[in-house]
């Protein structure tokens, strides 16, 4: 039996959150060989989570730590979730380290949505000051909603599909729906096929995003890997660089 150890923090950090009893749960997600036992702990806004398992994540194909940390996560998220709603409180979660000895782990996760993203410091300032630039045209204020969402896909694991999907339609309503067109189905489906056509895309490229995107509209969450995260990640990230590449 190994024993992982996640740690994090309940945000903001001023408020003191603590729960006097530990609370259990069970992940049995077969289909990702995820299976086993939990128990969370809070004190003082800190958070801890102890996940018995016999599976060495180090090593499995189907899940590796970071798709671990995103199911653990979202049971942490569960317990905050409710205590915010009987309190109406806005406390956030974020889960930094995992540790197992038996293992020899002690990894802290990076901020990193996209882990296949890098770039330079050059790199950076550049689009960065781009990007800052593009916001004084009055055209371009509705990207700042855009890149809000896309902030949110990498924050809420569980929900990066429905937050890419939604900042690729704020890039359709603004950009190519034409205001004309009084139906709203046929105008969002025109505007559809004229961010596709221009951005050189099919329909079939949208296949993996909506796959989990759809369902998390009407309340339910497929369970979904790292890697389907990153690649829903950089098909977004395409569509809002040719996007802003539209606007320039």
């Amino acid at each position: 039996m190994f024993k992982y150890i996640f740690t994090g923090i309940i945000h903001p950090e001023r408020v003191n959150f603590t729960l006097d009893s530990t609370i259990p749960f069970q992940l049995n997600l077969p289909e990702f060989n995820v299976v086993g036992e939990s128990t969370i702990s809070f004190h003082s806004s800190h958070v801890s989570v102890q996940f018995d398992s016999d599976i060495d994540y180090t090593k499995d194909p189907k899940c590796n730590l970071e798709t671990l940390k995103v199911f653990i996560e979202e049971n942490i998220r569960i317990v905050v979730d409710s205590y915010c709603f009987v309190k109406s409180y806005s406390y956030d979660v974020e889960v930094s380290t995992i540790q197992c000895t038996q293992l020899n782990i002690d990894h802290t996760f990076t901020v990193l949505g996209e882990y296949n993203i890098s770039k330079t410091t050059d790199q950076t300032n550049k689009e960065f000051t781009e990007l800052l630039i593009l916001f004084s045209k009055p055209t371009a204020g509705f990207l700042k909603d855009v890149l809000a969402d896309f902030r949110r896909a990498i924050k809420y694991p569980k929900m990066t599909a429905s937050f890419c999907f939604r900042a690729i339609e704020t890039i359709r309503i603004f950009l190519f729906e034409d205001r004309t067109i009084t139906d709203d189905i046929n105008r969002k489906r025109e505007g559809w096929n004229k961010l596709r056509i221009s951005f050189n895309l099919s329909e079939a490229d949208f296949s993996e995003i909506q796959k989990f995107a759809l369902p998390n509209r009407h309340g339910q969450y497929p369970a979904i890997t790292y890697k389907e995260r990153e690649r829903i990640m950089n098909f977004t990230r395409m569509i809002i660089e040719k996007a802003l590449n539209f606007l320039k």
